[in-house]
C-alpha cells in the first residue's frame, strides 16, 4: 500500500475525481443527517432507551438485509442499482420531512423510514466503494484511491458535525433532511452523465431486465458467500475482529457517547459537534500517515499497530472520566489508530474477494459484524441505567482489547499475493 501523492491520480483520472467530488458532498448530506437523528431523539425523549433504538435503526440494515442487498449487487444492473437507490432515499427522507412538518410524536414511524433509507444506502455503497472505486483506476492507484476515498470520509466527519450541531439548533431537525435530499443531486448527477457506467463495471453486455427473485435465490448467493468467509483464513479472524470493534459502546454516535455528552454532561448540538469534529481531525491524521506506515513498516505491523493504538488510547479516556474535554482528546488521539486500521479493512476487502462475489461476501461480512451493533445498542442502556455511564465505556474498552488481539491475528495471514481486481477499463 502506498502513501496518496499530492494530487497525481486526481489530475489524470477526471472521473475518479469527479466521482469522489460526487460523493463527498452526498456523504456530507448523510453524515449530517446521521448525526442529528441520534441528538433530535435524545433532545426530544431524554431516553437512552430511545437514544439506542435510533441507533439501531440506522445500523440494523447492515445485518438484517445483508442477504437481500447482497444478492442484487451481485446478479442486477449496478447502473441501476445506483440510481434507483438514490432516488429511493430521496423519497425516504421526503416522507420524513412530512412527518415532521405535520408534527406527529410518535418514534416508531421515523425509525422505520430511518431503516428504509439506509437499507437502500447500502446498496449504493457496496457498488460505489467494493465495484466502482477498483473499475475507475488502475490497480497500481487503487491504494491511492482508497486514501482519498477515506480521507474525504474523515474529512466529511470534521464538517459534517459542525454543520449538524448550527444547523439542529437554529433550525431543527428539518434543516438537515432538506440539506441531505439536495446531497443526492450530486450522485444522481454523476450516475447518469456516466452512460458508460455498465462497460466499466463489466456490464457491457447486460440488459439489467428485472427478473423474480426467490428466497432460494438469495439463500443460495447468502450461503456460498458465507462459505467462501468460511473457508478463508483470513476473513474468519476479521469477522471476530470486526464484531468485537462494533461491540464496543467506545464509538462516536453510539449511545454511550452521545448520552455522555448531550445529557450528562448537558454538551449543546454545537458543543457535541465540536467533539465529533475533533475526533474527524485526528483520524484524517490517521489516513494520512497510513499510507507510509503500510509501505515502510509492512502490512503486520502497521494494522496490528493500529488496533493497539485504538485500544490503549481509548482506555486512557477512562481516566478523565470527569473532565469531557480531557475525555473527547483522549478519543480523538485513539481514532488515529482507528483510521490506519481501517485502510487496512478497507484494503483487504477490496482485494481479497474476486470482484464478481464483492456484493454478497461483502453483504455477508456486514451481517456477521454489524450484528454487534444492536446487540450492542441492547446492552448500553441497561449498562448506562443500572451501573452507570463509566460501567459502558469500561465495557467498551474491554472490547477495543480483544478486538487489537484479532487485529494481530489478521495481519499474521494477510497475504500480499492477494487476489486483485481486473485492472481498470479506464486507467487514466
Amino acid at each position: 500500500m502506498s502513501s496518496p501523492k499530492k494530487s497525481s491520480l486526481l489530475r489524470k483520472n477526471r472521473v475518479f475525481r469527479d466521482f469522489l467530488s460526487a460523493s463527498t458532498i452526498s456523504l456530507l448530506g448523510s453524515n449530517i443527517f446521521d448525526i442529528a437523528i441520534p441528538v433530535y431523539v435524545a433532545q426530544k425523549t431524554g431516553s437512552v432507551f430511545a437514544l439506542s433504538a435510533a441507533t439501531v435503526a440506522l445500523n440494523l440494515p447492515f445485518f438484517l438485509m445483508a442477504p437481500f442487498t447482497g444478492y442484487l449487487v451481485d446478479n442486477f444492473n449496478k447502473r441501476k442499482i445506483l440510481l434507483y437507490s438514490d432516488v429511493g432515499q430521496v423519497i425516504c427522507l421526503a416522507l420524513l420531512l412530512l412527518y415532521e412538518f405535520f408534527s406527529a410524536q410518535a418514534l416508531w414511524p421515523m425509525l422505520v423510514t430511518v431503516f428504509a433509507a439506509k437499507t437502500l444506502m447500502i446498496f449504493f455503497e457496496t457498488v460505489a466503494t467494493f465495484q466502482l472505486v477498483p473499475s475507475l483506476v488502475s490497480r497500481s492507484d487503487l491504494s491511492e484511491a482508497n486514501a482519498w476515498f477515506l480521507s474525504a470520509q474523515r474529512f466529511i466527519q470534521i464538517v459534517g458535525p459542525l454543520l449538524a450541531g448550527i444547523m439542529m439548533t437554529v433550525a431543527g431537525i428539518n434543516s438537515c433532511i432538506i440539506l441531505n435530499i439536495i446531497s443526492f443531486s450530486a450522485t444522481l448527477y454523476f450516475v447518469l452523465k456516466m452512460k458508460n457506467l455498465n462497460q466499466l463495471l463489466g456490464e457491457e453486455h447486460s440488459k439489467g431486465h428485472w427478473r423474480t427473485i426467490t428466497l432460494g435465490d438469495i439463500a443460495s448467493n447468502f450461503t456460498g458467500s458465507f462459505r467462501f468467509i468460511w473457508n478463508s483464513p483470513i476473513f474468519k479472524p476479521f469477522v471476530a475482529m470486526m464484531f468485537l470493534w462494533n461491540l464496543s459502546s467506545i464509538n462516536p454516535n453510539h449511545p454511550t457517547v452521545t448520552h455522555y455528552f448531550t445529557i450528562l454532561k448537558k454538551f449543546s448540538p454545537e458543543q457535541y459537534g465540536m467533539i465529533l469534529s475533533l475526533l474527524g481531525g485526528l483520524g484524517i491524521v490517521g489516513f494520512v500517515l497510513s499510507g507510509s506506515l503500510y509501505r515502510k513498516a509492512g502490512f503486520l505491523k502497521t494494522f496490528a499497530g493500529g488496533g493497539l493504538w485504538l485500544s490503549i488510547f481509548a482506555t486512557t479516556s477512562l481516566f478523565f472520566f470527569d473532565e469531557p474535554i480531557l475525555l473527547g482528546i483522549s478519543l480523538a488521539i485513539s481514532k488515529m489508530g482507528s483510521s490506519v486500521l481501517s485502510m487496512g479493512t478497507f484494503y483487504l476487502r477490496q482485494t481479497h474477494i474476486p470482484r464478481s462475489r464483492m456484493g454478497g461476501v461483502n453483504a455477508c461480512l456486514r451481517m456477521l459484524f454489524m450484528s454487534a451493533t444492536p446487540i450492542s445498542c441492547w446492552i448500553q442502556p441497561y449498562l448506562v441505567e443500572g451501573l452507570g455511564s463509566f460501567s459502558s465505556f469500561v465495557f467498551g474498552a474491554l472490547c477495543l482489547w480483544a478486538t487489537a488481539g484479532f487485529a494481530i491475528q489478521v495481519a499474521k495471514k494477510y497475504r500480499p499475493e492477494a487476489i486483485i481486481p481486473e485492472d481498470s477499463k479506464l486507467a487514466a
